[in-house]
């Protein structure tokens, strides 16, 4: 896709979910609601397009790549909130099911890692209302579940032709063109509802407005853990260093703080090297991709020597 299909994509998102959680407003809209449904289905299918016409004889790799690292940071990130829950509760059972490393889920072959994401995935839908404090929501187990069936459907795709992707190049101009038809009509019946749902018409608009890729400042944020007790550990050392071909600032250099994190407000989007240590336990190094408009974390447990 191209940077403005990109941004556009992006902001069809946003409207999208804007909908979702103003859903009872929106069906009072004349025109809102179907509008809305049509362009969900747009986007989708721009989703899915869009692996067709960006896949090339390497692209299905890169792909497939990108999409493993992301599956792994989401399973992680899961996993560690579903292990504190555990560990609160004294549950040993759920404990063993997802206590796991990040290591451990770089060594799988792809279709175990789908699997054992399957599985992190159901024990945290099955503990969702104990996990909301820890960010845990709908949402972000909708995002969980796309990425495991985006994952699984591109290990199981066979090499794209190149008249495929011409087709798709093709398919993507119409279902932009099909998506931008349908947001007219809901700008309409925004519009139209100004005054009767004030607050509901000043957060479409902002939901509406298209971000510039590489426009934002991004922010992460670090958590160190004692590997055995899930304890937060203090003055643990990041480096961050870019990958071979990405943009940056070079190396940064970050401690977290006495609770066990810190924030960086800004980094430039791209994948890093984080090389982790602390006194008394075994340094790691991990891999984290920072993406333009998304806060990124990074939680690492150390191990004591």
């Amino acid at each position: 896709m191209t940077t403005e299909q990109i941004n556009n994509e992006t902001m069809f998102l946003a409207v999208g979910n804007y909908s979702i959680l103003n859903e009872a407003v929106m069906k009072n809209i004349l025109k809102f609601a179907s509008s809305a449904a049509i362009l969900k289905k747009k986007t989708e299918e721009i989703k899915s397009t869009a692996l067709i016409q960006g896949t090339n004889k390497t692209g299905l790799a890169m792909d497939k790549g990108r999409l493993r690292k992301k599956l792994i940071e989401l399973t992680l990130r899961n996993a560690n909130k579903a292990t504190i829950l555990a560990r609160q509760n004294n549950n040993d059972t759920l404990l063993k099911e997802v206590r796991l490393k990040e290591s451990d889920l770089g060594r799988l072959p792809a279709v175990t890692l789908v699997e054992r994401a399957q599985l992190i995935y159901d024990r945290v839908e099955a503990n969702i209302a104990n996990l909301t404090e820890q960010g845990i929501t709908p949402d972000t187990q909708k995002v969980f579940q796309e990425t495991i069936n985006t994952f699984n459907n591109v290990i199981a795709a066979p090499r794209i032709g190149i008249g495929e992707r011409r087709q798709a190049t093709q398919k993507l101009l119409l279902l932009f063109r099909e998506a931008g038809a349908e947001l007219e009509i809901m700008d309409l019946a925004a519009r139209s509802a100004k005054e009767e749902y004030p607050d509901f018409y000043n957060g479409y608009v902002n939901a509406r407005k298209i971000i510039e890729t590489g426009a934002r400042s991004l922010a992460l944020k670090a958590t160190a853990k004692e590997l055995s007790s899930g304890v937060p550990l203090g003055g643990a050392v990041y480096v961050f260093k870019n990958e071979k071909g990405s943009n940056g600032n070079g190396e940064i250099v970050k401690k977290t703080s006495e609770k066990g994190n810190f924030h960086l407000k800004s980094m430039e989007p791209g994948t890093y090297k984080v090389a982790v240590s602390k006194e008394g336990y075994r340094g790691t190094e991990v891999i984290i991709n920072v993406t333009n408009g998304e806060r990124s974390e990074l939680v690492v447990e150390l191990e004591k020597d």
